[in-house]
């Protein structure tokens, strides 16, 4: 390769024979570089391939994944120094941080999905509870406060520092219940106060509440099924709707009618929304989904 570069500098003139002569000196400085420096490049490259993969290691996935490595590290090493890359004989290298010794079913270890189980303190098998309470928000009479439902946690915590007991402008924040006296199938959780829990789907990146459907696309995971519910349309405080579980749950001792953000069963109106597909004056089913 030298020889190849010295002879074509013959036929060149000074002024691209000076800079041919800077690359070399400049290849050749990199060269020695990387030669003094072999085994901080191979410390990197420990480092850059122990963080793989991004998901935790199955049962049989072992061997592929140490044979990846292998030819990963080669390829690199290779392209510097020739000769093989010590990448190791352990699969157990090449595991992630928290993952389990044994195997395991793959997932991916780095994302996970957030969602509200609305109507019920539990979360699907498959989920991790981050926390459980009671359902909040602005009251059905009130043109303006909080139209957003909320999830508050059964134990509260107070800034003393930032408390005042009240007094002055605030934004009021009461709790909720279920408005079925005339649906049938919940009749017997009117005025209930409403209940929620926060549910952490491990291996799953984001969530979806299909309205009107009980079914979630193919690839996904149903996290739950109920029933769609939203304020009144003859109320002055509107606020979202929620997917509340096929089978609610109300707070305990919660029967008086004390109000705050209420919760009706939504149903379709023909004419602006096409009917078929939806039928006139029918409640809507709704679903939630990870993936």
């Amino acid at each position: 390769m030298w020889q190849s570069i010295v002879s074509s500098s013959n036929n060149i003139s000074f002024g691209e024979e000076s800079h041919l002569v800077l690359r070399q000196r400049s290849f050749l400085f990199v060269w020695i570089y990387l030669i003094f420096h072999r085994h901080r490049l191979q410390a990197l490259l420990d480092q850059h391939l122990s963080t793989k993969p991004s998901t935790c290691i199955g049962e049989g996935e072992e061997t592929n994944i140490q044979l990846q490595k292998d030819q990963e590290g080669n390829n690199i090493w290779n392209f510097f120094f020739g000769g093989e890359y010590d990448v190791g004989t352990q699969p157990e290298n090449y595991r992630r941080a928290g993952c389990p010794e044994k195997p395991m079913t793959c997932k991916t270890r780095r994302s996970s999905a957030i969602y509200t189980h609305w109507g019920s303190q539990t979360c699907n098998p498959e989920a991790t509870e981050v926390y459980r309470g009671y359902v909040g928000g602005g009251h059905f009479t009130h043109f303006g406060g909080i139209n957003n439902p909320l999830c508050l946690p059964d134990a509260p915590e107070y800034n003393e520092e930032l408390t005042t007991n009240g007094g002055g402008e605030r934004s009021n924040l009461y709790g909720a219940e279920y408005q079925t006296n005339t649906y049938s199938p919940w009749s017997d959780s009117h005025d209930k106060d409403m209940i929620c829990a926060v549910c952490l789907a491990e291996g799953r990146s984001t969530n979806l509440m299909i309205p009107a459907k009980r079914t979630c696309p193919e690839g996904w995971t149903k996290e739950y099924e109920g029933l769609l519910m939203g304020g009144h349309h003859g109320h002055a405080g509107g606020h979202e709707s929620l997917c509340v579980d096929i089978n609610p749950e109300g707070r305990p001792g919660s029967m008086a009618n004390l109000d705050g953000m209420l919760f009706y069963p939504v149903i379709g109106i023909c004419g602006s929304l096409p009917c078929t597909p939806y039928i006139a004056n029918r409640e809507l089913a709704c679903v939630v989904c990870t993936r």
